[in-house]
């Protein structure tokens, strides 16, 4: 497996749409999360960290350098947005946050969990070499960016 170049794009793993939607993600959530009634701080404790694990994730998988870190890393922010759907399901289940509130935090969760299976599918389906020698490039449902 190739390291990447030095010279990343100038913005680096922002701009992944992947991380632009999870980051968006994680703000929705802590916004809402401001909502929750006192006594449920464990609950948005454990929603923020899965939340932020997300765009987090992607972010250190991509600056480890390689492909396969990123895919690996990819992967763990995929189980943390699982987490973070249960997380919603739960709040919705207990009248915690608004249905509008749900709502959008669901409709945040998929769009970044789409464009997040697109990249963690592209990362393992490239073979090496489209890696290591043809521009890496890593293809999100979204598009092509270069990492």
């Amino acid at each position: 497996m190739g390291e990447l170049d030095i010279q990343k794009t100038q913005r680096g793993f922002r701009d992944l749409v992947a991380w632009q939607k999870a980051d968006q993600l994680a703000s929705g959530v802590y916004r809402a999360v401001k909502n929750v009634p006192p006594g449920h701080l464990w609950l948005v404790d454990q929603m923020l960290r899965s939340a932020i694990s997300v765009p987090a994730n992607i972010a250190e998988g991509h600056g480890r350098g390689t492909r396969a870190e990123l895919a690996r890393f990819v992967d763990i922010a995929r189980g943390s947005l699982a987490e973070l759907e249960y997380y919603i399901h739960f709040v919705a289940n207990e009248g915690l946050l608004s249905a509008e509130q749900i709502e959008r935090l669901e409709e945040a969760r998929r769009e970044a969990g789409r464009v997040l299976f697109g990249l963690w599918r592209s990362l393992k389906t490239m073979p090496k070499t489209d890696w290591d020698h043809t521009g890496k490039r890593v293809r999100e449902d979204e598009g092509i960016y270069t990492v």
